[in-house]
């Protein structure tokens, strides 16, 4: 039983004993630990603290409020001593919008109009009325100026601002012979895709001469390019003895 005290006595003298150097770091931290509580007692005494007086900025607000209520308070304020003077503006002048002349009105007959005539109308320069000019050839002329659309670069807007000064008259397009076309000249037609060239060919090598637009119609089979192509098709048949 001695033995076992004796035991528990060495281990716990072992536990609080500090070796020397242990003791001078325990010493160096209680230093450190007196210094900071030294200096946070003195440091408020050695810091000026300035006192914010609330009474000047209250009256600073009650001669604001006061100015505000006065009906004159846009003329002249007087709270910092010196007037206040209202900057006199100049008098608002209309502004009157200067009418340029009206330009001349013009009618263009879209099938055989040129290119010196076709840039007479609004939105129309060089290069587009060549594009008009262009697509004009391919089709063999326009049958309606709503085609003007079809037109690359053509847009809603340019085609309202010289929709009222053209025209287009029928008389002049030219047509195609359905029944002697080869199929590259039936192709090149903006109108006429490859698979109903084909349908076309087809048909007067099996039955003969398309004779009427009612047959054109059955062949192509879709009403919106036949409404289309039968203004550009005519059905001459050529005796061929």
């Amino acid at each position: 039983m001695k033995n076992i005290l004796s035991d528990v006595t060495d281990h716990i003298k072992a536990y609080l004993t500090f070796n020397y150097a242990e003791r001078r770091g325990l010493m160096v931290l209680v230093v450190l630990i007196l210094i900071t509580e030294a200096v946070n007692a003195v440091l408020p005494a050695l810091i000026k603290k300035e006192v914010f007086d609330a009474s000047v900025f209250r009256k600073d607000v009650r001669q604001f409020e006061l100015s505000l209520a006065r009906p004159d308070s846009l003329k002249a304020d007087t709270t910092h001593g010196k007037p206040h003077i209202r900057k006199q503006y100049p008098k608002y002048t209309p502004y009157n919008k200067k009418v340029r002349p009206e330009r001349p009105r013009v009618m263009i007959e879209i099938n055989t109009a040129d290119t010196a005539q076709l840039v007479k109308l609004y939105g129309i320069g060089p290069v587009f009325a060549s594009r008009i000019l262009k697509y004009r050839g391919m089709l063999g002329g326009f049958f309606s100026i709503e085609q003007l659309l079809e037109v690359y670069g053509m847009d809603s807007v340019r085609y309202a601002g010289i929709q009222k000064n053209v025209k287009a008259d029928t008389s002049f397009i030219l047509t195609i012979n359905v029944n002697t076309a080869e199929f590259k000249t039936l192709l090149k037609h903006p109108y006429l895709d490859y698979e109903t060239v084909k349908d076309i060919c087809n048909y007067r090598d099996r039955k003969g001469p398309i004779s009427n637009m009612d047959t054109l119609r059955i062949i192509i089979g879709y009403d919106p390019m036949f409404e289309k192509v039968r203004h550009y098709i005519e059905y001459r048949i050529v005796n061929s003895e």
